[in-house]
Formats: C-alpha cells, structure tokens, sequence
C-alpha cells in the first residue's frame, strides 16, 4: 500500500465531470428552494457540552464521505478508535457515497428529503455549494460553543484559510494535498541544471528548455493540463482566480479574473513551453503525466502530493519532490491546497448530536489521529501539534518527498491569493476554463484569445449560479 495516493486517472475526469456539470442548475435550485444560503451563520443558538451530557442513550451520528482507498481505511480506523473510546456515549455510522461528485450529488437529493448526514466529508471546489446551501453550522461557532474540544488555532494557515469566509472557519479540513515539482535527478544533472533557480516558475522554465536543448529525447516538463492546475498557477503570482477577494467576502464570487498581468505571464510561461515542443501534453490524466515521468521521458513534472505514491508503487528511484514554483511574492503567493473538509450539519439534526459530530471532527482532526491518518493515506497533516511529535519527525528524516510537502504546507502563507476561489459554481468554472487552456497549450489558439474566452464563460456560470441561487 503506497504511503501517499496515487493520482486519480484524472482529478477532474470524464465521469465526474458530466455528473458535476449536471449537477449545477440543481444544486442552484436545491438552493433556492432550501431558502437558507446563509453557511452556518444562523442567529440560533449553537449547542454546547451540555446538550451532549444530558441526553438520555447513545447519540447515533452518521457521517458521509467520498474518499477512496487507502484514505478511506485510514478513516474507518480512526472512526473504529473513536467509537470504541466512545462506548455508551456516540455511535458513528460512516459510509462511502461514491466519488465526490457521487457524494454531492447523494448531499443535494438528501437536503430536499430531510435526510442529510450529521457530518458530510466533501472535497475542496464543493466548499461554496456548502455555504450557499445553509444546512450546516460553522467550524468556528462550534469551537466557541465547545472549548474544550478542537483548538482551531492549531489548525495550519493554509488549510484553515482555505475553509474561511467573511472571517470565519467553516468547516475543519480533514485530508490535504498541496502540488510539487518533481525532477529525475539523472536527467538534470546530465543536463547540468542548477537545482537552486528551481524556486521560480521563470527558473523552471529555463531548465526544461535547458535539458530538452542537452537531451534532445527529452521533454523538459509535463503536468495534467485540467483546472486545478491553473488555479495553483494563479496563486503562485500572488492574485486571486474570482473578484472580489477570491468570493471570501460578503456578497462572494461574481467574476473570474483570468488576464491580469501576472496570471497572464504564468500562464504564457507555461504555455509556451508546449507550444516550442519543450513539455509534453498528458492531456488533465494525473497517471499520463506520472508514467511519462516515470518512464524518463520528462525530466520534470508538476503534480500533486499524491504523486509520490504512484511513483514510489511503480518502483521509481532517483527522483527528488520540490516545493511549487512561485512567480509572486512569497509574502503573498504560494499554492493553493486539494482535499477535503469535515461540514457539520444542523438543520434536521438534534443539539445533542450536533456535540457528538463536534467531538468526532474534533479528533479526527486531533494531532495523534492526524498523525496516523497522514501516515497510512498520504495526506499532509493538518494540526500544527504534529510537528513536535518525534515519530513523525523520525518518519520525515526517512521519507524525504514527504518532508518537502510538509515544509511547503507549513511555509504557505494564509492570504486571499492562496485561499482560492470560492464559489459554489466552481465546477462550471473548471469546465468551461480547462478546453480554452489547453487548446492555447497545444498551440490551437492563440493564449489570449483562449483566456478571454475562458474568463467570459467562466463568468457566466458563476452569474448563473448566482441568478439561480437568488443571490
């Protein structure tokens, strides 16, 4: 079993594109029929440990998820460790709802029948459906009701920026991925590439053309072109992807912002490596662009973190992670995190059980069982206690790539540019971006042309989203 996930065959792959695409008008209209897109900022009064201490049997809390092997084993163990700690008190009942887009869509069906889990486990671009759709209550009015259990500021910058709006933390991240440069050692020596000029997106454009001028069999670079990559790009210039301020503000999300001057440079960096030959088009499949890689056909690769599993299962030696170029200030600019988050619903669900879904949350997302959680399924830790234990510490000493991640997550820092997009059409926007991009990545277009294009259609679904939202 690799230690980090192995790339999906795509991250946005055919299947839960069409299921996402379908799902946006009625995600929207679940919305408006729901008459609640306030995220959890309800004037009711958030329940307390009270509420948990004075119920009279076992509270049954039932959690929904779309996370896949390993991960998925890591989480039930967890949830095993917690009930059995838990005996008489809280009975937690989790189950697999399918792929993400699978379990958004189970989530939508459950608000209309009254059936919503008491805690919805749901992947990063679902985090604007979330808010907008009222059914929760916030991670940061929970943690004000309940002192005594999760610390939110243990929770790293960059993972809990990502869950916030108007200032506060919505729901408590659980897994996180962050992208990397991977290089072939080999390959780069051979090519006599300076490791140090690699911090910078402009340094690694000039190795890859270095290397495929040495080894003209060579591509310098290759990547899954699909949108998360394009956002991560966005948030290493140091800008935000939706005005105003990346949809964390009052009102949200009503435009993309593809063209400015330093998205516009970044995207034209990259662009032009494909279109002189120097990366290698992959298409959006994450495990193209691992096996090419892999295969010593690319001496570097952007991917995510869950890439080093893949490469370690295929039995790849010589290889070294590094942190993601950026091309903005590292005051401001830094990559934008992957993953999931933990929602806590209240409306159908009694205070007494609202308490028991925070004491799950809170340790799940507690230092040992992040600890574990991060070991066995790859993911990056995301209480900051992890760092001073010393089995973790021994396990970074031995596991170099994973190190790298770690660093990385920590040194992000927690601005409007690495929050990314909020927005509840996110999955429209990735939709209607991706094909522009990649015709201007294989030369098919020309690059501004295709982020005009992008921005406009992009822009209208975040626009139809909001008229059909009735916001």
């Amino acid at each position: 079993m690799p230690l980090f996930p192995s790339p999906s065959p795509s991250r946005t792959g055919p299947r839960a594109r069409v299921a996402a695409g379908c799902l946006t008008t009625a995600l929207a209209l679940t919305l408006t029929a729901c008459g609640s897109a306030d995220g959890g900022k309800s004037a009711d009064a958030v329940p307390g440990p009270s509420a948990l201490a004075d119920a009279k049997k076992p509270v049954t809390v039932t959690l929904w998820h779309g996370i896949g092997a390993p991960a998925s084993q890591a989480l039930q163990k967890e949830i095993d460790a917690f009930n059995k700690a838990n005996v008489g008190k809280i009975v937690v009942k989790a189950s697999y709802q399918g792929s993400y887009a699978d379990a958004i869509a189970k989530y939508t069906s459950a608000i209309r029948s009254g059936g919503t889990p008491s805690v919805m486990i749901t992947n990063d671009i679902t985090s604007g459906y979330l808010r907008d759709a009222g059914q929760t209550v916030s991670a940061q009015d929970m943690a004000a009701a309940n002192p005594g259990d999760l610390d939110l500021d243990k929770l790293r910058p960059a993972a809990r920026n990502y869950y916030t709006a108007e200032g506060k933390l919505l729901a408590v991240p659980l897994n996180t991925s962050m992208p990397l440069l991977y290089v072939n050692d080999k390959l780069l020596d051979r090519a006599k590439v300076d490791r140090s000029t690699l911090g910078t997106l402009t340094g690694v454009a000039a190795a890859a053309r270095k290397v495929h001028a040495v080894l003209p069999g060579v591509k310098g670079i290759d990547q899954p072109i699909d949108g998360w990559w394009f956002e991560q790009l966005t948030a290493a210039a140091g800008v935000p992807y939706c005005t105003p301020d990346n949809g964390r503000k009052a009102g949200g999300a009503t435009a993309l912002s593809l063209a400015g001057g330093p998205q516009r440079s970044a995207f034209g960096t990259m662009a032009k490596l494909y279109t002189d030959g120097v990366g290698l088009d992959t298409g959006d499949d994450g495990n193209a662009a691992l096996s090419a890689f892999a295969a010593g056909k690319t001496a570097m690769m952007f991917n995510s973190s869950g890439a080093i599993g893949g490469l370690n299962e295929g039995g790849m030696k010589g290889y070294s992670a590094l942190p993601y170029p950026l091309s903005g200030s590292p005051s401001t600019a830094g990559a934008a995190i992957g993953g999931a988050a933990m929602w806590l619903n209240r409306t159908g669900h009694s205070a007494a059980e609202q308490v028991a879904s925070w004491k799950l949350i809170g340790y799940l997302a507690s230092p040992e069982a992040q600890e574990r959680f991060a070991k066995a399924s790859g993911y990056a830790p995301i209480n900051t206690d992890v760092d001073n234990s010393s089995t973790w510490k021994t396990f970074l000493a031995q596991h170099e790539p994973y190190a790298v991640l770690d660093k990385q997550f920590a040194d992000t820092p927690a601005t409007t540019a690495t929050s990314g997009c909020l927005t509840g059409a996110m999955q429209g926007v990735r939709d209607a971006v991706v094909p522009q991009m990649q015709q201007a990545f294989s030369g098919k277009k020309p690059l501004d042309a295709a982020l005009k294009a992008a921005q406009e259609a992009a822009t209208a679904k975040i626009k139809d989203y909001r008229e059909q939202a009735g916001q």
